[in-house]
């Protein structure tokens, strides 16, 4: 089953770090991802992670009555919003679940698991 690891965390911790200290920062916390890489690859070789730019970078699109609507966003009630997301292929929740735990954001934020639909499979319909 595919899987989507979201990683949700609180972006208004870095908003006060200047460049340069933002930098220091992403490089001393990066050891402590190294091990959910390595997990990540020995469930599934081809899995693939991205971290996303802030939600200052992007854009909400809607279409109302046949308008197409574009708004800065998200601008979600909440204080974590989504920064990352691993795509696995693994072989059931459990071992999602046991990988997102060593996920460091999960210490700090919280991580959403979500199956990823197969409609390639012949006759599926979810």
């Amino acid at each position: 089953m595919k899987y989507a690891l979201l990683i949700y965390a609180d972006p208004s911790s870095g908003t006060d770090m200047s460049p340069e200290e933002a930098t220091t920062a992403r490089a001393e916390s990066m050891p402590q991802w190294y091990p959910v890489f390595e997990e990540l690859g020995k469930a599934d070789g081809a899995a693939t992670g991205f971290e996303l730019e802030g939600a200052t970078d992007a854009k909400v699109v809607r279409v109302r009555d046949g308008q197409t609507i574009v708004t800065d966003g998200p601008f979600a009630e909440t204080k974590e919003l989504i920064g990352g997301v691993f795509l696995a292929d693994l072989p059931d929740l459990d071992e999602a679940i046991r990988i997102a735990a060593l996920v460091p954001a999960a210490e700090y934020g919280s991580l959403e698991i979500r199956p990823i639909i197969d409609h390639s499979r012949a006759g599926a319909t979810r």
